[in-house]
């Protein structure tokens, strides 16, 4: 939700203070991406929130609705296909149940459940 650039270690580095990393935080990669990878399976889900293009490159950051100290965010990038570029920031493997998708200010914009074995999609705007 915030824009900023930063770099990291590793996945083992990637929380900030106080902050668990999710399964599936990875660094902003330098090129658009063609493909992702997700991971679900019988307890967890993955989450796709496309955004406007003027969003690329900002952090959207989620936590579970049951648990606002676990945070973990992604990057908008461009999603390239064959004939369309789409903005998105892909959560490829979150464990099953309620996420709450935070606002640029840090409050709490809308809140999407994510079911195991299934790819949720959203509109993050705003």
């Amino acid at each position: 939700m915030r824009q900023h650039v930063h770099s990291h270690l590793g996945p083992a580095h990637h929380a900030h203070p106080g902050e668990v990393p999710l399964a599936g935080e990875a660094p902003r990669p330098a090129d658009p991406s063609r493909a992702v990878m997700v991971d679900v399976g019988e307890h967890r889900g993955a989450l796709v929130l496309t955004a406007p293009a003027e969003r690329e490159g900002f952090e959207v950051e989620i936590h579970p609705a049951s648990d606002p100290s676990r945070h973990t965010h992604v990057w908008v990038l461009p999603r390239v296909g064959q004939s369309v570029t789409v903005y998105a920031a892909v959560f490829p493997s979150l464990p099953a149940g309620d996420y709450a998708v935070l606002k640029p200010d840090g409050s709490t914009g809308m809140i999407v459940s994510v079911p195991a074995n299934q790819l949720t999609s959203a509109t993050w705007d705003q």
